[in-house]
């Protein structure tokens, strides 16, 4: 994987930071951004476990436990976020 690459996933990483973190400053508490922020840390986290933690040629059953746990981790989030507008 070579340099340009790297630098190319680190850009998409801050414009995704920025996104979300515009999303934040509107003020505005609504499901469809709480799930856009979710789905956004998603990618963000994705992009992490892949390119930089360097897990994108190895055993599927490391993938699978890393990003297993992401998507636990965002729906427990999610959940919790539904429970409370209950």
């Amino acid at each position: 994987m070579g340099v340009h690459f790297l630098n190319v996933i680190w850009v998409a990483l801050m414009v995704a930071t920025v996104l979300t973190w515009l999303i934040g400053k509107t003020g505005e508490l609504s499901t469809a951004m709480v799930v856009a922020v979710l789905v956004i840390s998603a990618v963000k986290g994705w992009l992490i476990i892949y390119d930089f933690m360097a897990l994108r040629r190895v055993r599927l059953l490391w993938r699978g436990l890393v990003l297993g746990w992401l998507l636990l981790t965002l729906s427990i989030i999610l959940l919790a976020y539904w429970l409370g507008i209950k």
